[in-house]
This record gives structure tokens, C-alpha cells and sequence, in this order.
């Protein structure tokens, strides 16, 4: 049992090590530099590692960057192993581990926790306590083991296998290389060493687990790291005889640097195959052309056209918001999907037309720059709308009969606005663009009468009123951004 506890005080303080690094600043800035060079990539992921002291945290984050389109498959999952490998040398930091220094790193990190703002400070310091208390009672309680190993015998490719196994399902390629390197009296320098070499294989699970939680990209960057990690460690695996001199830790960092700098002449090639094996099936733009940007006029027709695709996207995602609201169940998740479809179109828009713009310095470029912008705002305001809903639910509270009933009447109002923008983009009528313009003044009214009516309300000490007036007065203001946005999007319509 020995033994085993002291693996989860391992892994415990490998994740408070990761929380206590999270909060560095310069991480922002050698994130920025990764998205250049691939050698840039490779520098700074290292780097990024080494500071973090976690691979699995950085190929997340990879993966949230190619969901939002900021890295290309090829370039997230370059990042990912970099940070791996800077990552690896976390477990020589183990290998140092005495009972003095973790005595001093755990009482070191208590006076921390008593300032709220030092805390990742404390969690740093007392996670090194724990990770070599625990590398510490995994070396006391490994003769345990040793009849379980040599009854079981199970050679370099079970053990690779097991250390493939453990690292996909912990998530932890440096918590398995510590596990090996606690182990390796008994297992020998070459077991222990087929072990971290599976671990280094097997840490790509986490973003399988990723693709099983619903992020769909996670599957082909998973797919990539795993293919990759697997055809490298094979050579190494049967180099193990010739590199037992580096020992456990040295072989671990050897074996993802070998990963990350392998990448670099590969990773064109992967990105090209997972393209054939994994084709997106995402939202992409059906106007955009890059043969018509060598037609000006045409490119522009385009573009408007696509601008009413996210229109209609984000006018779905107000009328799920009246849903959600009329039902009072449901919540942000409803919204995910068109929500999505916003995101990818209009930074595809923009894209396109900062293309236009650079080729014809129209000003209609700017106007249609602007309008994608505005659209993708008003899609985050759709979201704040239920947002403050599901948190009020959460609460237990709900809206007075009638404050609902306003709530949802004027939602039902902006929605008509949105629906009539949607239809002058997509057909080019400037005439409902203008029926818009001159409903504003009447929203505006109605939007002050629903206010009074709910001053009335907290006047006559209507406790639902009293208790939501805050979300309520909040939803009333952005129904009102909602209504401005529609407006300003309309005032663009008319000077195409």
C-alpha cells in the first residue's frame, strides 16, 4: 500500500507544481512567438514546458488554438511536443528528491496560503514538497512489488505496453517516468526504460479523452502526436540495450526531445494525411472564392452573402434563447453549436476581406470588416442572455410571471429586427434595412416601458421582482445592445 500511496502524492504534486506555474506572465508572451516559425514553435513550446512542467496542459491548450483556427493541425501538435519535452525535465527534479528538501518545500509553501494572491506560489512549493515525499515512499515500498514483477516477468514490451496504458489513462507521461525510475531496482535500467518509453507514447490518450468529452478536433491532433510518438519509439526501442547509460531520466528527455525535433521535416506530411483520414466535417463559408477576389465587384456580393449566413446563425441563436427562456430549461450548451458556426464564419469574412482590402483599398472592405465584427458581438450578447438566466436558475430564483413575459416579448421584438437584417444582407434590400431604422424609436420606448413596469412591480414589493431585479435590469440592457447592434449593422446595409 506504501507504495501506491506514494504514487498519488506524486501525481498530486505534479498537478500543484502545474497550478502554481499556471499563472507566469511571460507565458503570453513566448505563446505569441509560437505561432510563426516552426523552429519558433519548437523553442518557445519548450520552453512553455519547462515552465509549466506539464506536456498534457500544453497539448489542451494546442487543441483550443486549433479550434479557434489560430494554429494549423501541423503547428498545434509541434507545440505540443515541445512542451513535452521541456516538460520531461521535471523528472529530474524528482530524481533529487531527499526527506529534508521536501520537509522544507512543504513548510516553505504554508505561510503563502495566508495571501489569496500568492497562493499559486504556496501550490508550487508545496507540490515539490509532494512530489518528492511521494517519489520518496514509492522508493521505500517498491520491495513490495518485486515478487508481483518477477512472478509476472513481463519483458521490454510489456512493460512498454503497460507504461502505454497507465500514461493514456493518467494523462501523464512524467508521473509514469517517475513511477519507473522508483521502480527501477526492480524492473533493471532496461525495464524501467521500456516503461517511460511506452509513457512517452501513451500520453497522447489525453486528447482522445478530449474527443470523448465532445471536441471533435481533438480526434485527428490525438490521432497525429499518437501515430508519430509510435513510429519514433520504435528505433529507440530497440536502441534500449545501447542507450542504458543515460539511465531513466536521461533516456525520458531524450525520447521527447527525439519526438519534437522529428516533427519538424514530418509535419507537413501528417497534416496532409490527417486531412485525408479525418476530413472536417465544420462549418466552412459556401460564398467565399478565392478565384473571385480577381473580381472585385463579384468578391463583394460574396462576401454579403456569407455576412447573412452568420446573421441567420446568430438571429437561431436568439430564437434557442427565447426557447430557453420560455421553458426556463436548457442553457449556454443549446447555444454551442451556432455559436460555433458564428466564430469560424466571421473570422473566415474577415480574412476575406482584409484580402479585398488589401488588393482594392475599397472602403466597402472596411464597412463589410465591420459588420462581421458587430455580428459576431451580437452572438456573445445572445450567449450573455442565457448565461444570466441559467446562473439565476442555478440560484433557485426565477422572473415574476410578468417580468418573464416582458422579457420574452422583447426578445421576440429584436428578434423580428434581426430577422429583417438577415433578409436585406441575404437579398440585398436595402427597404428592410430602413424598416429597422425607423422601428428604433419605438423599441427604444418599448424597452423604457418595460422598465417602468418593473419599477411598478418592486414597488409593490413583488418578491420574485426584488429578487431578480439585478438580472433582470441586466437583461434589459443588453436586449438594448442587441437593438443598437441591429441598427448599426442596418446604418452599414444602406452604404454599400
Amino acid at each position: 500500500m506504501g507504495f501506491w500511496a506514494g504514487l498519488a502524492l506524486l501525481l498530486l504534486g505534479l498537478h500543484l507544481v502545474g497550478e502554481g506555474l499556471a499563472g507566469l506572465k511571460a507565458r503570453r508572451h513566448l505563446l505569441a512567438r509560437a505561432m510563426g516559425h516552426p523552429l519558433g514553435v519548437l523553442g518557445a513550446g519548450f520552453f512553455l514546458g519547462l515552465l509549466s512542467g506539464s506536456g498534457t496542459g500544453f497539448s489542451l491548450l494546442a487543441l483550443g488554438l486549433v479550434e479557434s483556427g489560430v494554429l494549423g493541425l501541423g503547428q498545434a501538435a509541434l507545440l505540443s511536443l515541445a512542451a513535452t519535452a521541456g516538460a520531461a525535465f521535471w523528472v529530474g527534479v524528482v530524481s533529487l528528491a531527499q526527506r529534508e528538501l521536501a520537509e522544507a518545500f512543504l513548510v516553505l509553501g504554508l505561510p503563502f496560503l495566508l495571501w489569496p494572491g500568492l497562493r499559486r506560489v504556496a501550490f508550487f512549493f508545496l507540490g515539490v514538497g509532494l512530489l518528492f515525499l511521494g517519489f520518496l515512499r514509492m522508493g521505500e515500498g517498491v520491495e513490495g512489488l518485486r515478487p508481483f514483477l518477477v512472478l509476472l516477468d513481463p519483458g521490454p514490451l510489456g512493460l512498454y505496453l503497460l507504461g502505454f496504458f497507465l500514461s493514456f489513462l493518467l494523462a501523464t507521461a512524467n508521473g509514469v517516468a517517475a513511477l519507473a525510475l522508483a521502480l527501477s531496482p526492480a524492473l533493471g535500467q532496461e525495464g524501467a526504460m521500456a516503461l517511460v518509453l511506452g509513457a512517452g507514447v501513451g500520453v497522447s490518450g489525453a486528447l482522445f479523452w478530449a474527443y470523448l468529452a465532445g471536441r471533435r478536433e481533438a480526434l485527428p491532433l490525438g490521432g497525429v502526436l499518437l501515430a508519430h510518438r509510435f513510429l519514433l519509439s520504435l528505433p529507440l526501442g530497440f536502441l534500449l540495450p545501447w542507450l542504458s547509460p543515460l539511465g531513466v531520466v536521461g533516456f525520458h528527455a531524450l525520447a521527447h526531445l527525439a519526438f519534437a525535433l522529428g516533427f519538424l521535416p514530418l509535419g507537413g506530411r501528417y497534416a496532409a494525411l490527417a486531412e485525408r483520414v479525418f476530413p472536417k466535417r465544420g462549418v466552412v463559408p459556401k460564398y467565399l472564392s478565392q478565384e473571385a477576389l480577381e473580381t472585385p465587384g463579384l468578391a463583394f456580393a460574396l462576401v454579403q452573402r456569407e455576412l447573412a449566413r452568420v446573421a441567420d446563425a446568430v438571429r437561431g441563436m436568439l430564437a434557442q434563447a427565447v426557447r430557453v427562456l420560455a421553458q426556463e430549461e436548457g442553457g449556454e450548451a443549446d447555444l454551442v453549436p451556432l455559436e460555433e458556426k458564428v466564430d469560424r464564419l466571421t473570422r473566415e469574412v474577415v480574412l476575406y476581406t482584409a484580402e479585398l482590402s488589401t488588393r482594392t483599398r475599397d472602403e466597402r472592405a472596411v464597412r463589410f470588416f465591420v459588420m462581421a465584427s458587430e455580428l459576431e458581438h451580437l452572438g456573445d450578447l445572445v450567449r450573455r442572455i442565457v448565461r444570466q438566466a441559467e446562473r439565476l436558475w442555478a440560484q433557485g430564483l426565477t422572473f415574476s410571471p410578468e417580468g418573464r413575459e416582458d422579457l420574452l416579448e422583447a426578445l421576440r421584438e429584436v428578434l423580428k429586427r434581426l430577422e429583417l437584417l438577415a433578409a436585406a444582407l441575404g437579398a440585398g434590400e436595402k427597404a428592410l434595412a430602413e424598416e429597422v431604422l425607423r422601428q428604433a424609436p419605438a423599441l427604444e420606448a418599448f424597452l423604457d416601458r418595460l422598465r417602468r413596469a418593473h419599477l411598478a412591480r418592486l414597488e409593490g414589493g413583488r418578491p420574485e421582482s426584488r429578487a431578480t431585479t439585478l438580472a433582470h435590469l441586466d437583461l434589459l440592457i443588453t436586449l438594448e445592445e442587441l437593438g443598437g447592434g441591429v441598427e448599426r449593422l442596418c446604418r452599414l446595409v444602406l452604404e454599400l
